[in-house]
């Protein structure tokens, strides 16, 4: 058996737009045949705003159409996200921190908030959104409810991500099934400290991931996405880890 180390730090990447989307490049070809990997020491800081995933709320406009706002960018509170949506919207939308829920005042009884579920047979989404990926505040927001007068968002949380998924292309896994029946994720990440903590992964204690075939490697991509497979915006902070390859 032989082993091979790789560490990564994406600040040192051979190419790619991102801290969270490039390639490696290594000076040696890794040969490898049905060999295995893990990943340990996955470490990058929390610079995910309550608006990463979406921006936008949408409505029915009453006459099967959608209308929409949009909140600007930031790391909100329930307080501060409150009043966006009410400056956004011009209606009352109140924060309430015992039950960490936002009550919103309907414009009318025909036009209420609209989930993902029911944005997914819906058409006319404002620029750079779409059914599957109408970049809406609804992760942030969670369920609503509807009534004749008002939505109520029962609990909310202002971190847009649960986990994230750390994926290649190149470094296919066997018996690999991510949220979408994809084969490429190599790390699954939770995150639970909140925006500016230092986020810490590894695979599971003593496991290997199965590679597929024979494979001689002089370069890879890593991704950082969510379960969706959109990538995450690090903003300009280093995604740093170790592969370990078992042959």
């Amino acid at each position: 058996m032989t082993t091979a180390v790789v560490w990564v730090d994406s600040r040192r990447r051979a190419s790619g737009p991102s801290d969270s989307d490039f390639e490696v490049g290594l000076r040696e070809t890794i040969h490898m045949s049905n060999a295995r990997l893990r990943v340990d020491k996955v470490t990058f800081t929390d610079s995910f705003l309550t608006t990463d995933a979406g921006s936008n709320l949408y409505f029915s406009n009453g006459s099967g159409g959608l209308s929409h706002v949009s909140v600007p960018e930031g790391a909100y509170t329930g307080t501060n996200l409150a009043a966006a949506i009410q400056t956004a919207t011009g209606r009352t939308t109140i924060y309430a921190a015992l039950t960490n829920s936002i009550t919103h005042t309907l414009a009318a009884a025909n036009q209420p908030w609209l989930s993902d579920t029911a944005l997914e047979s819906s058409s006319g989404f404002p620029t750079g959104a779409s059914a599957d990926d109408p970049k809406s505040l609804n992760a942030v927001l969670g369920d609503g409810a509807n009534s004749s007068t008002q939505v109520v968002w029962s609990f909310v949380r202002m971190s847009p991500y649960n986990y994230a998924f750390l994926r290649s292309s190149r470094l296919r896994c066997e018996n690999h099934h991510g949220p979408r029946g994809t084969h490429d994720i190599l790390c699954s990440i939770p995150l639970t400290g909140g925006p500016g903590t230092q986020v810490e992964a590894s695979s599971p204690d003593g496991l290997y991931y199965d590679l597929q075939g024979e494979l001689s490697i002089r370069s890879f991509d890593l991704r950082l996405t969510d379960y969706l497979g959109r990538i995450l915006n690090l903003r300009g902070r280093p995604l740093a880890l170790q592969i370990t390859f078992d042959n």
